[in-house]
Formats: C-alpha cells, structure tokens, sequence
C-alpha cells in the first residue's frame, strides 16, 4: 500500500511507456470513493476521501487483473491533444448540436482520437483528458481485492482520523 502521490507517480510512469490501453472508473463506496486505473492484466486501486477536493486524502495499491474479469471492453482513457482550429470546430459543432445524441457523437468522435503524452511547453495545443466512467469495471472481484479494499478502507480511515481528529 502506498500513498496517492506515490501510486500517481508509479501510474504516470506506466503511462508515459505506453499512453494506449488505458481505463479508469470511479465509484462511491459505504464511506469513500475508489478508482480504478486499468491496463491490461494490472491496474491501481485507489480509495479516496473525496473526488471534489483538489488535494484529496487518499491510499492505494497495484492490483492483478483477470481477462475474463473485466465488465466489458474498457474505453481508452488517456491524453488526447487537439490544435487550436479543432478546438474551435469542436466546440461551435457542439454548440448548435440540436439533441443529445448528436451531442453525444460528437464526444465521441473526440474520444476514438489515439491517447498520447502531454508535452511540456507546447502552447499551440490543447489536450482533452478522459474519459472517466462512474461505477466498477469488474463483473466479479477476486478474494485478494476485496481484502485490499478492506485494508485500503482501514488505512484511509486511520489517516483521516489522524488528520481530523475530530472525525469518529
């Protein structure tokens, strides 16, 4: 179990090797939040105080991943770079969209763009992150995760309690 800087770090890592192949999934448990960040058979599993806090308290831990799994196939999150001239067809596209389903394609349309890395220093580029999905990738969870999710559960707890002592 490590901490959230420390998992985000090992996740960005991972990231950088290879940006494609990629899900994430949020969810809110009984007293906290968890995601998912998945690719392939290993993902991290991270359990949270709060996704509406810009620095939020949080543990986590890589996890193994069975191929049959997972819920379905997972869509490719990631960083997805657009110039200024998309940007601006884009979003007067989705301004005079008339209903949700066309508004909807053209989410879409975006998102089938391969995911990449940011680079630093280019101003002329913009970059579109996502897509998150809410709920479980998982159509079962394995013994061993839903034991990490207790111990997350626990060490999250302990450190909230230690930070707000005020909170039982």
């Amino acid at each position: 179990m490590k901490n959230i800087e420390e998992l985000m770090e090992r996740f960005w890592e991972d990231y950088k090797e290879n940006p494609r192949g990629w899900s994430f999934w949020t969810h809110r448990s009984k007293d906290f939040f968890n995601i998912y960040v998945i690719h392939e058979d290993k993902g991290y599993f991270i359990k949270l105080d709060s996704i509406y806090n810009n620095n939020p308290l949080g543990v986590g831990t890589e996890i193994k991943v069975e191929k049959d799994q997972l819920e379905k196939d997972l869509p490719g999150f990631g960083f997805r770079r657009f110039t200024k001239e998309e940007i601006e067809e884009f979003m007067e596209s989705f301004s005079q969209a008339e209903d949700e389903d066309s508004k909807k394609k053209l989410l879409e349309k975006q998102i089938r763009k391969k995911p990449t890395l940011p680079m630093e220093g280019e101003k002329e580029d913009y970059l579109m992150l996502g897509p998150f999905y809410g709920g479980s990738p998982f159509k079962y969870h394995l013994e061993q995760q839903e034991k990490t999710d207790e111990e997350l559960r626990k060490k999250l707890k302990k450190e909230f309690r230690r930070k707000y002592p005020m909170y039982r």
